[in-house]
């Protein structure tokens, strides 16, 4: 049988019987999600990776991933990649593409040591830097956001782990920073989306880093200050406890990752705060349910994000 797969009931079947697919060989199930799935295959005698949108929008997340990929694919280069596209199936929402070199950006800072880790965050800094070639100004519509925060943070109302004081006084915080920043003009580009160190991965070659994407869906614009403040939250789960920080961040992760985008315009730096302090409160409640030490570790820069803001406020009174 030249079709091989390790868990049949694993792939989609429309998938799995698809003519175009008669050759690959698949070898093993990476990912049984409702919204996608992943696997490992062997494709045309090389290893590559076979990427299965579901669920109700799987046709337009399929249609955006292969448009995103293809555009990201004709403007990095060098030290700064993304997988490439091989394979385009529209009628099974299908992508094959082919495999990131080095290891996801998290287990490679997890191992390296703390000169090495921040060489490898500001090297994120500039891969995202590399793949938003176009930025222009836009309004951000700060309770749309906000709003949709609430509502999230309310699912966990009965949830008495949680400490409802804080998610409380956290909330008021992002209420002050929304009014500021309601409609005001932040820099937006079409980014990756997406960016957090398990979509990143790192390969050496001799000092150079090679930084590769995957997981790319966004092809609208968006605030590039999103981006960056997913990717800093991510890293705040393995980062050391310190008293240094920015925005609830380690302040050398912060710079780092940040550098490469330049000083940052009042109302950015301001949209940066506040989408760290989203991405906290998100991660605190959801992925702190099932990791305690997440929690544990979010509260904390939450409480520092909450004693940061009458600064930031003051600091970007440009905003007003």
């Amino acid at each position: 049988m030249s079709f091989v797969i390790i868990n049949p009931v694993g792939i989609s079947s429309h998938v799995h019987h698809h003519p175009a697919l008669r050759n690959v060989v698949i070898k093993s199930l990476i990912r049984n999600g409702t919204r996608q799935q992943v696997a490992e295959i062997q494709h045309d005698d090389d290893t590559a990776y076979l990427k299965c949108y579901l669920g109700t929008y799987a046709a337009q997340r399929h249609k955006a991933a292969c448009a995103r990929l293809r555009q990201a694919a004709d403007i990095m280069s060098g030290e700064n990649q993304v997988v490439r596209p091989l394979l385009e199936l529209v009628d099974c929402h299908t992508l094959i593409m082919s495999p990131a070199p080095g290891l996801p950006m998290r287990d490679a800072c997890v191992t390296a040591d703390t000169q090495r880790r921040l060489a490898i965050v500001r090297r994120a800094g500039e891969w995202l830097a590399c793949l938003i070639t176009a930025r222009e100004q836009r309004p951000f519509f700060a309770w749309k956001w906000h709003q949709k925060l609430v509502e999230f943070a309310s699912t966990f109302q009965s949830d008495e782990t949680v400490d409802a004081t804080l998610v409380g006084q956290h909330l008021v915080h992002m209420e002050q920073v929304t009014r500021r920043l309601h409609v005001r003009e932040v820099c937006h580009g079409v980014s990756h989306g997406d960016f957090h160190s398990e979509n990143i991965f790192v390969a050496e070659d001799g000092d150079r880093l090679i930084l590769t994407g995957i997981d790319m869906e966004t092809a609208e614009p968006i605030p590039v200050v999103k981006d960056l403040a997913r990717m800093l939250v991510w890293l705040q789960i393995d980062a050391e406890p310190g008293s240094d920080r920015e925005s609830g961040i380690d302040r050398s992760l912060f710079d780092n990752l940040c550098a490469p985008h330049g000083p940052f315009a009042a109302a950015d730096r301001l949209a940066l705060h506040f989408h760290i302090g989203e991405m906290l409160l998100e991660f605190y409640l959801r992925r702190g349910a099932r990791v305690p030490e997440i929690r544990r570790k979010m509260s904390l820069a939450i409480e520092h994000w909450m004693s940061s803001c009458a600064a930031i406020l003051r600091d970007c009174q440009g905003v007003d």
